[in-house]
């Protein structure tokens, strides 16, 4: 089967346009221009949606917000 590489700018612009899409579908037709947001949840989805390394994911949100998200995620995992 043939399989489509995709670049690195590619890749990039497919990940942002996802989480930008989510972010759309919880503002609920709003703009996202008028919604306040979560910087912190808004790195970690970035980070997420890149699917970087945990260790550069660390690196990126720092290691208390890493934690904070893990426990978060583990929270709503579980309901």
């Amino acid at each position: 089967m043939l399989q489509t590489i995709q670049s690195p700018q590619s890749h990039i612009v497919s990940a942002l346009a996802r989480v930008r899409q989510e972010w759309q579908d919880a503002a609920q037709g709003d703009s996202l221009l008028s919604i306040d947001g979560n910087v912190g949840l808004m790195l970690a989805d970035l980070v997420s949606v890149l699917g970087l390394p945990v260790e550069s994911q660390v690196e990126i949100l720092g290691a208390d917000l890493f934690r904070e998200v893990q426990t978060l995620s583990n929270t709503t995992d579980q309901t």
